[in-house]
Protein backbone atom coordinates (compact mmCIF):
# COMPACT_ATOMS: atom_id res chain seq x y z
CA UNK A 1 0.00 0.00 0.00
CA UNK A 2 2.90 2.35 0.85
CA UNK A 3 4.51 1.96 -2.73
CA UNK A 4 1.22 2.64 -4.09
CA UNK A 5 0.59 5.65 -2.47
CA UNK A 6 4.52 6.89 -3.16
CA UNK A 7 4.21 5.83 -6.98
CA UNK A 8 0.36 7.85 -7.25
CA UNK A 9 2.40 10.69 -5.44
CA UNK A 10 5.45 10.58 -7.87
CA UNK A 11 2.69 10.21 -11.03
CA UNK A 12 0.70 13.45 -9.76
CA UNK A 13 3.15 16.03 -8.59
CA UNK A 14 5.36 16.32 -12.12
CA UNK A 15 7.85 18.62 -10.44
CA UNK A 16 8.41 16.87 -7.14
CA UNK A 17 12.16 15.92 -8.19
CA UNK A 18 12.66 18.73 -9.80
CA UNK A 19 16.53 19.47 -10.61
CA UNK A 20 16.02 16.69 -13.84
CA UNK A 21 14.31 15.82 -17.19
CA UNK A 22 10.72 14.46 -16.61
CA UNK A 23 9.08 12.05 -18.78
CA UNK A 24 5.51 13.24 -18.87
CA UNK A 25 2.55 10.53 -19.83
CA UNK A 26 1.05 10.32 -22.88
CA UNK A 27 -1.58 12.93 -23.23
CA UNK A 28 -5.11 12.37 -23.17
CA UNK A 29 -7.04 11.49 -26.36
CA UNK A 30 -10.13 13.14 -24.99
CA UNK A 31 -11.56 16.08 -22.79
CA UNK A 32 -15.10 15.53 -22.46
CA UNK A 33 -15.66 19.37 -23.17
CA UNK A 34 -17.38 20.46 -26.44
CA UNK A 35 -14.66 22.55 -28.76
CA UNK A 36 -17.20 25.84 -28.86
CA UNK A 37 -18.07 25.67 -25.33
CA UNK A 38 -14.34 25.76 -24.41
CA UNK A 39 -14.15 28.81 -26.43
CA UNK A 40 -16.92 30.39 -24.55
CA UNK A 41 -15.19 29.60 -21.29
CA UNK A 42 -11.96 30.21 -21.89
CA UNK A 43 -10.72 32.65 -18.69
CA UNK A 44 -8.04 35.33 -19.20
CA UNK A 45 -6.46 36.39 -15.46
CA UNK A 46 -3.12 37.66 -13.93
CA UNK A 47 -3.98 36.55 -10.48
CA UNK A 48 -3.88 32.99 -9.23
CA UNK A 49 -4.16 30.50 -6.60
CA UNK A 50 -0.81 29.11 -5.88
CA UNK A 51 -1.61 25.14 -6.92
CA UNK A 52 1.03 22.54 -8.90
CA UNK A 53 -0.74 21.55 -12.31
CA UNK A 54 -1.12 17.01 -12.63
CA UNK A 55 1.85 15.61 -14.98
CA UNK A 56 -1.33 14.54 -17.21
CA UNK A 57 -2.51 17.58 -17.23
CA UNK A 58 0.79 19.15 -18.84
CA UNK A 59 1.55 16.36 -20.94
CA UNK A 60 -1.95 17.25 -22.96
CA UNK A 61 -1.76 21.02 -22.57
CA UNK A 62 1.80 20.74 -24.41
CA UNK A 63 0.99 18.45 -26.39
CA UNK A 64 -2.01 20.55 -27.84
CA UNK A 65 0.37 23.21 -28.76
CA UNK A 66 3.51 22.16 -30.24
CA UNK A 67 2.82 17.62 -29.92
CA UNK A 68 2.76 15.34 -32.74
CA UNK A 69 0.10 13.94 -34.64
CA UNK A 70 -0.56 11.36 -37.23
CA UNK A 71 -0.31 12.33 -41.44
CA UNK A 72 -2.32 14.68 -42.32
CA UNK A 73 -4.77 12.79 -45.14
CA UNK A 74 -6.68 16.29 -46.08
CA UNK A 75 -2.91 17.80 -47.29
CA UNK A 76 -1.94 13.75 -48.12
CA UNK A 77 1.22 14.27 -45.76
CA UNK A 78 3.20 10.90 -45.97
CA UNK A 79 4.45 11.17 -41.99
CA UNK A 80 3.47 12.69 -38.85
CA UNK A 81 3.83 16.24 -38.34
CA UNK A 82 2.91 18.88 -35.04
CA UNK A 83 -0.82 20.18 -34.03
CA UNK A 84 0.23 23.32 -35.91
CA UNK A 85 1.57 23.69 -39.21
CA UNK A 86 4.93 25.03 -40.07
CA UNK A 87 5.61 26.82 -43.52
CA UNK A 88 8.53 24.38 -44.67
CA UNK A 89 8.01 22.01 -42.77
CA UNK A 90 10.48 22.74 -39.94
CA UNK A 91 9.25 22.74 -36.58
CA UNK A 92 10.95 26.14 -35.45
CA UNK A 93 9.01 26.98 -32.52
CA UNK A 94 9.58 26.00 -29.53
CA UNK A 95 8.03 26.18 -25.85
CA UNK A 96 9.60 26.57 -22.20
CA UNK A 97 8.24 25.30 -18.85
CA UNK A 98 8.81 27.13 -16.07
CA UNK A 99 7.63 27.40 -12.64
CA UNK A 100 9.16 28.41 -9.63
CA UNK A 101 11.31 25.37 -9.11
CA UNK A 102 13.00 25.68 -12.32
CA UNK A 103 12.76 25.96 -16.21
CA UNK A 104 12.26 22.84 -19.07
CA UNK A 105 12.08 22.44 -22.42
CA UNK A 106 9.43 20.72 -23.94
CA UNK A 107 10.50 17.84 -26.38
CA UNK A 108 7.43 17.00 -28.65
CA UNK A 109 9.00 13.67 -29.89
CA UNK A 110 9.61 11.99 -26.71
CA UNK A 111 7.16 13.98 -24.37
CA UNK A 112 9.29 14.75 -22.41
CA UNK A 113 10.95 18.07 -20.00
CA UNK A 114 14.55 18.17 -20.87
CA UNK A 115 15.98 20.54 -17.69
CA UNK A 116 18.14 23.36 -17.99
CA UNK A 117 18.34 25.25 -14.82
CA UNK A 118 16.82 24.77 -11.00
CA UNK A 119 14.77 27.55 -8.92
CA UNK A 120 12.71 30.15 -10.38
CA UNK A 121 13.63 32.01 -13.28
CA UNK A 122 10.48 33.95 -14.04
CA UNK A 123 11.04 37.55 -12.85
CA UNK A 124 14.11 37.03 -14.99
CA UNK A 125 12.73 35.93 -18.18
CA UNK A 126 9.74 38.84 -17.38
CA UNK A 127 8.67 40.91 -14.97
CA UNK A 128 5.06 40.98 -15.96
CA UNK A 129 6.10 37.29 -13.94
CA UNK A 130 3.41 35.94 -11.51
CA UNK A 131 4.66 33.87 -8.49
CA UNK A 132 1.27 32.56 -7.68
CA UNK A 133 0.76 31.03 -11.41
CA UNK A 134 1.07 27.26 -11.83
CA UNK A 135 3.18 27.68 -14.92
CA UNK A 136 5.02 30.23 -17.11
CA UNK A 137 5.19 29.33 -20.93
CA UNK A 138 7.83 30.93 -23.03
CA UNK A 139 7.81 30.54 -26.69
CA UNK A 140 10.65 30.97 -28.65
CA UNK A 141 11.49 30.67 -32.77
CA UNK A 142 14.72 28.90 -33.96
CA UNK A 143 15.90 31.41 -36.93
CA UNK A 144 18.35 28.79 -38.03
CA UNK A 145 15.27 26.84 -39.17
CA UNK A 146 13.72 29.56 -41.85
CA UNK A 147 12.43 28.39 -44.78
CA UNK A 148 15.16 29.02 -47.26
CA UNK A 149 12.44 30.78 -49.60
CA UNK A 150 12.32 33.54 -46.54
CA UNK A 151 15.61 33.46 -46.16
CA UNK A 152 16.39 37.12 -47.91
CA UNK A 153 13.11 38.23 -46.07
CA UNK A 154 13.73 38.12 -42.07
CA UNK A 155 11.01 40.01 -41.40
CA UNK A 156 8.13 38.07 -42.37
CA UNK A 157 9.78 35.18 -40.71
CA UNK A 158 9.42 37.15 -37.86
CA UNK A 159 5.97 37.88 -38.40
CA UNK A 160 5.07 33.91 -39.52
CA UNK A 161 6.72 32.93 -36.03
CA UNK A 162 4.60 34.98 -33.88
CA UNK A 163 1.41 33.76 -36.08
CA UNK A 164 2.73 30.13 -35.43
CA UNK A 165 3.48 30.48 -31.94
CA UNK A 166 0.46 31.96 -31.64
CA UNK A 167 -1.99 29.34 -32.91
CA UNK A 168 -0.17 26.60 -30.24
CA UNK A 169 -0.64 28.70 -27.50
CA UNK A 170 -4.21 29.27 -28.27
CA UNK A 171 -4.83 25.23 -28.72
CA UNK A 172 -2.90 25.12 -25.08
CA UNK A 173 -5.48 28.32 -23.85
CA UNK A 174 -8.31 25.94 -24.85
CA UNK A 175 -7.02 23.04 -23.16
CA UNK A 176 -5.98 24.78 -19.75
CA UNK A 177 -9.55 25.62 -19.72
CA UNK A 178 -10.73 22.27 -20.01
CA UNK A 179 -8.55 21.52 -16.73
CA UNK A 180 -9.91 24.67 -15.12
CA UNK A 181 -6.99 26.71 -15.68
CA UNK A 182 -6.98 30.48 -16.48
CA UNK A 183 -4.47 32.02 -18.81
CA UNK A 184 -2.61 35.16 -20.01
CA UNK A 185 -0.70 35.91 -23.21
CA UNK A 186 1.74 38.80 -22.51
CA UNK A 187 4.41 40.37 -24.71
CA UNK A 188 6.30 41.82 -21.39
CA UNK A 189 9.64 39.90 -21.44
CA UNK A 190 13.61 40.33 -21.66
CA UNK A 191 15.02 38.94 -24.09
CA UNK A 192 18.82 38.97 -22.99
CA UNK A 193 17.60 37.77 -19.44
CA UNK A 194 15.40 34.98 -21.11
CA UNK A 195 18.53 34.14 -23.19
CA UNK A 196 21.00 33.46 -20.00
CA UNK A 197 18.31 31.97 -18.11
CA UNK A 198 17.04 29.20 -20.38
CA UNK A 199 20.63 28.84 -22.13
CA UNK A 200 19.19 29.80 -25.61
CA UNK A 201 21.07 29.20 -28.59
CA UNK A 202 22.68 31.86 -30.46
CA UNK A 203 19.53 31.65 -33.20
CA UNK A 204 17.11 31.42 -31.25
CA UNK A 205 14.94 34.38 -30.12
CA UNK A 206 11.66 34.94 -27.42
CA UNK A 207 8.49 35.77 -28.60
CA UNK A 208 6.13 35.56 -25.68
CA UNK A 209 5.00 34.08 -22.80
CA UNK A 210 2.05 32.75 -21.23
CA UNK A 211 1.33 32.73 -17.65
CA UNK A 212 -1.03 29.73 -16.34
CA UNK A 213 -3.16 28.91 -13.18
CA UNK A 214 -5.85 28.36 -10.79
CA UNK A 215 -7.84 31.38 -9.84
CA UNK A 216 -10.10 29.35 -6.89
Amino acid sequence: MKGFLVSLLLAVTVFGAFAQDIELPRPAVKSGVDLLQAIKDRRVSKAFVKREVPASELSTILWSGLGMRAADAVSSATKAGRNISFSGDNAYINVYVLTEKGAWKYIPDTYKLDFIAKGDLRATVSKASVPDAAIMFLFTVDNALMPSFLKGNPGIFQQMANATAGFAAQNMALVANTYKLATVVQYTLSPAGAASALRLGKDEAPLFIMQAGYTE
